[in-house]
């Protein structure tokens, strides 16, 4: 039956080929709808980087209130009741440094250090929202490449 495997042989090259074909077609397709998300996420920086860059003045490190001993043995807080100290922390050169804020400066100091809380935050959905942005181009790329020869 020579006949069977020649006639076989030509629908599997075809029916191949039509594979390759409609293969080629989705990925032409796919790199379509991966070129218009990434359109998207480009465009959802802007609103991100409007965020980080109109804070205002900001500190960096923590504000919280501590509570503390003071030291003395006839003071309350030797019984447990603890002083109520509000402070800002940050790290300097890997030491982490803690500052006591006076009563006066407290409002403007909470404001400086939620704005540095809300720039770290908006940094930290950049650099995520940065490497989809790469991801997606790499994955643009690679649907587009055609290797020669």
């Amino acid at each position: 039956m020579p006949g069977f495997h020649a006639n076989f042989f030509s629908f599997f090259r075809l029916t191949y080929l039509c594979l390759i074909y409609y293969i080629g077609i989705q990925i032409k397709a796919n790199t379509s709808s991966l070129r218009q998300r990434l359109w998207r996420e480009y465009r959802a920086l802007d609103s991100l980087l409007r965020t980080m860059t109109s804070q205002g003045p900001l500190t960096p490190g923590s504000f919280y209130l501590m509570r503390r001993k003071c030291g003395k043995p006839s003071c309350r807080c030797a019984r447990g009741e603890l002083h109520p100290v509000w402070v800002l922390t940050r790290s300097l050169e890997g030491q982490h440094k803690l500052y006591s804020v006076p009563a006066d400066q407290r409002s403007r100091v909470r404001t400086l250090a939620g704005a540095w809380r809300r720039y770290q935050r908006a940094r930290a959905r950049l650099v995520k929202q940065t490497a989809a942005l790469l991801a997606l181009a790499d994955r643009i790329a690679l649907a587009q490449k055609e290797d020669w020869p």
